[in-house]
């Protein structure tokens, strides 16, 4: 679960498909937690709350690594973040497009760790 991402679904209205260099209005934006391990964390806390879990990762700074932060928190609690690193990159922020007949992801790069946090 290294690669954390503020994760947005963009969703486009029934019925209509992504046209690139058209303008597409949303009917709806999703804001979650994403990456693999969070996924698989968040996925484990669902089917046990009560089993410990330690979630190993580097969440950005910024906003939307504030919002990623707590998101986790709210979803797996405090105890759940002592092997979090705060990197001193922004957060990425990944968007799926959803359109009714297939969905296209734009991910932002990761930020580069340093020595240093690769140490916390």
């Amino acid at each position: 679960g290294l690669n954390a991402a503020l994760q947005k679904r963009f969703v486009l209205p029934p019925n209509e498909s992504l046209i690139p260099g058209n303008v597409h209005r949303a009917v709806q934006v999703q804001t979650g937690v994403g990456g693999k391990g969070q996924d698989v964390a968040i996925a484990l806390n669902c089917l046990s709350s009560t089993a410990p879990q330690q979630l190993v990762q580097f969440v950005g700074k910024g906003s939307a690594g504030d919002a990623v932060y707590q998101m986790l928190v709210d979803q797996l609690g405090d105890s759940s973040m002592g092997l979090t690193v705060r990197s001193s990159t922004e957060m990425r922020t990944c968007t799926s497009i959803v359109a009714s007949d297939e969905t296209t992801e734009l991910v932002e790069p990761s930020g580069v760790i340093t020595n240093e946090e690769m140490e916390e």
